[in-house]
């Protein structure tokens, strides 16, 4: 059985996609409370099922071999990287959820309903997420780029479209 060098190019429609998501529900909060709630709501939506899609994606498709730096440490930290990045995102997609349905958002996004008191601590536990999951994603960079430019092992070629 012949192991991929490339991810398979749904995965990688589903990584860009994802990394467009994240980024676009996350700035647009950050943007101090003047864009739409449903806008965001919606991205959030969007990323939940592009999440389960790639998921499903990952099982069903022939992965690439996991990447070694030549040193055991940073392999096991790339590892527990991506589980990390897995985690934060269906945390904090988990905790929007949450808020949404405590403040009556689902209904408000349909147009049938008003806003319902304040996030509370639930929206300082999905703020937290948020700059985890940027801590991650800048972890996640900084070792893309040490693997192309130290290692010079062409690794970014892995999560772009190309042959097998």
């Amino acid at each position: 059985m012949n192991t991929p060098t490339r991810y398979h190019p749904l995965s990688v429609a589903l990584h860009w996609l994802t990394v467009l998501l994240m980024l676009g529900a996350g700035f647009l909060s950050e943007s101090g409370g003047n864009s739409p709630i449903n806008i965001h709501m919606m991205l959030g939506s969007m990323l939940l099922m592009v999440m389960i899609t790639r998921l499903i994606v990952r099982f069903i498709t022939k992965q690439p071999a996991q990447a070694d730096t030549g040193n055991a440490l940073f392999n096991k930290l790339g590892e527990w990287m991506h589980y990390g990045l897995y985690l934060a995102a269906f945390f904090i997609l988990g905790m929007g959820a949450l808020i949404a349905n405590k403040r009556n958002l689902f209904a408000v996004a349909m147009g049938n309903g008003s806003v319902a008191g304040r996030a509370g601590s639930l929206g300082e536990i999905h703020q937290l997420g948020w700059f985890l999951v940027i801590l991650l994603v800048l972890g996640h960079v900084g070792a893309a780029l040490y693997h192309q430019f130290i290692l010079k092992d062409n690794l970014l070629n892995r999560m772009w479209f190309g042959k097998q």
